[in-house]
């Protein structure tokens, strides 16, 4: 017999082991939630857990779990951990998201990330009616053959630099789910950091990441530069300046970014920088 129910903080690393495992394999892959159990169940920890409520949800039989889906939320908006099913039957899993989904009122958009190959949660979104957003890569850059900067140009974000990030963040990423006035809301906490590179007092660009020293990683969010300044080399230097600013961190092993698979200009940049593709992504995204 199969049964709903939402997690409890001690149940979490038994959530992490069950992600871990099919994580693994691209047929239930989904993008960000990574692969190794320890790693998981740190992030669970910090972005799933609320006044000690825990956004996730699970099927089990028998005892054993055999579906999760996770809801990390921020201002309205989740980034959705799954649906990981490993039965993979369609109308358990429809009964289980409206089981889930119902006790989060306060959600008004979902995002997913799924693995090109991982058709069923493909099918899946097609029954919900999420909308399809783009096609990304997800490309990794590894630290050990980085060849850090020695002199860095750009600063951290000042709370002047506000209206000139705007509208570089605005006119570079104008459908994003993450503003400006929420990336900077967010810079409250030590793992989110924004950098921005000047010319006198005009903002040339800015790039944004977010550090998960529990996965040795860093995720690089958003990059960009202002119009008038594009052609003149300021993205490869922006870039390779925030990787170095990345790897002092001794901690940190890695670097993953998603571009959109038609960004030639951008994926060309990454390549040359030495990042690597390590997955496809379709991104959907569901209005409620």
């Amino acid at each position: 017999m199969t049964t709903f129910e939402q997690l409890t903080v001690e149940q979490l690393e038994e959530a992490a082991a069950y992600i871990a495992a099919l994580n693994s394999n691209k047929k239930f892959h989904i993008g960000f939630c990574g692969t190794e159990k320890e790693d998981i169940l740190g992030d669970l920890h910090e972005d799933f857990v609320e006044d000690n409520q825990v956004y996730i949800f699970v099927t089990r039989n028998a005892d054993e779990i055999t579906g999760l889906v996770g809801f990390d939320i921020y201002d309205g908006t989740a980034e959705v951990w799954g649906p990981f099913s490993r039965e993979q039957q369609i109308e358990n899993q429809l009964q289980f998201w409206h089981f889930a989904t119902a006790k989060l009122n306060q959600v008004k958009e979902f995002l997913f990330f799924i693995n090109e190959e991982n058709t069923f949660q493909q099918q899946f979104m097609q029954m919900i009616d999420a909308k399809k957003s783009s096609d990304e890569l997800y490309l990794k850059r590894m630290k050990e053959t980085f060849q850090p900067l020695d002199v860095i140009r750009s600063e951290p974000y000042h709370e002047q630099d506000f209206a000139q990030f705007e509208a570089i963040h605005s006119q570079a990423f104008p459908n994003t789910y993450n503003s400006a006035k929420t990336i900077v809301e967010r810079l409250h906490k030590s793992a989110h950091q924004l950098i921005v590179l000047k010319e006198n007092h005009a903002l040339q660009g800015y790039a944004y990441f977010e550090i998960d020293d529990a996965q040795h990683s860093t995720h690089l969010e958003f990059i960009a530069i202002a119009p008038a300044y594009r052609g003149q080399g300021l993205g490869k230097q922006l870039l390779n300046e925030a990787l170095t600013l990345i790897f002092a961190n001794e901690a940190i092993t890695h670097v993953t970014l998603t571009v959109n698979n038609t960004n030639t200009h951008a994926n060309s940049l990454y390549y040359k920088t030495g990042f690597q593709k390590q997955d496809a992504l379709l991104s959907y995204v569901l209005q409620v």
